[in-house]
């Protein structure tokens, strides 16, 4: 059926809408992504089916996320790639002000990379101008939200870690990152830092707790499904590749297999002197509370790895 005069205008002003790295991927001379003739990511065959969509980078915050990151645009350097902010506001339902620093820090993101505040035309460009294989990365991206906004066929690739070890580190590294900002800066502080930084871990472990219908589960809310009988499905229809961080190098290798690339995992982000270094049994109880679905998700996961 043909398009509407107003079809066609909206499609010819997003064909001309900026995209990051100049005119279109695989025309701006800087631009790494170009596609390299006779390679369709059609052909690659892997555990959920062809890749014949756009990829998403799912990163579960202090999961080795930074090094999946590096990882996949190392995997992926020849296509073009997509940077998305951060997608899930929970501190903001803590204050007005972690609302505007949320706010804040994702319209800066989107004017850099598109020109526009707008979470929703980003998604626009990228439905226009995404082909399959390319890939969507930037921040800690929920998959729901970005289903929801590009209307391209989509599939992530995720890495899981064990709950507990992950809120273990998120406490060091949010202790340590709020310790090494100026004083005035703290005042700009995320919930976390000032959490970890005000508690000890059992003290953050039960503030967690406390708000665990804000900040439980987070792994599950990136990924989009929380039900373990619904695991199977759900990630036969919307997963590439799926691991876990324990089995890092098993991750890098079957990837490596998948894309016909040698691959390694970069070295992970360790924070220097830990403030915790072991978790005792009162705590892991808590933290199981806290994360349920998480526990669940990452063991379903890693049986399959």
């Amino acid at each position: 059926m043909p398009l509407s005069a107003g079809a066609q205008s909206e499609s010819a002003q997003l064909a001309k809408a900026p995209f990051p790295w100049g005119d279109f991927p695989g025309q701006s001379a800087g631009f790494p992504g170009i596609r390299i003739a006779g390679w369709d990511f059609a052909e690659i065959r892997h555990p959920y089916g062809p890749a014949d969509c756009v990829l998403v980078s799912v990163r579960v915050p202090k999961s080795g996320s930074s090094s999946l990151s590096h990882l996949l645009r190392e995997a992926f350097s020849h296509r073009a790639v997509f940077p998305v902010p951060n997608t899930l506001n929970l501190d903001g339902r803590s204050s007005i002000l972690q609302h505007f620093r949320f706010v804040r820090s994702r319209t800066q993101n989107l004017l850099k990379h598109y020109r526009t505040p707008r979470l929703s035309r980003a998604f626009e460009i990228i439905s226009h101008r995404a082909a399959p294989g390319d890939l969507i990365d930037g921040g800690h991206i929920d998959f729901a939200s970005v289903k929801a906004g590009v209307t391209c066929d989509l599939k992530m690739i995720t890495i899981l870690r064990d709950p507990a070890e992950r809120c273990r580190s998120v406490y060091n590294y949010a202790r340590m990152a709020y310790h090494a900002k100026p004083r005035l800066a703290r005042l700009d502080a995320g919930v976390m830092p000032k959490m970890a930084a005000r508690h000890s871990f059992d003290g953050f472990v039960d503030f967690l707790l406390d708000r665990r219908a804000q900040y439980g589960d987070i792994a599950c809310r990136y990924i989009g499904c929380a039900n373990p009988e619904g695991f199977g499905g759900y990630f036969s229809r919307n997963v590439f590749l799926a691991g876990v961080l324990e089995e890092k190098d098993m991750f890098a290798k079957r990837l490596s297999a998948m894309l016909g690339k040698p691959l390694r995992f970069p070295h992970e982000n360790q924070t220097r002197k830990p403030a915790v270094a072991t978790i005792t049994r009162s705590q892991r109880a808590r933290i199981e509370q806290i994360y349920s679905g998480d526990f669940a998700l990452h063991e379903w996961v890693r049986s399959r790895t």
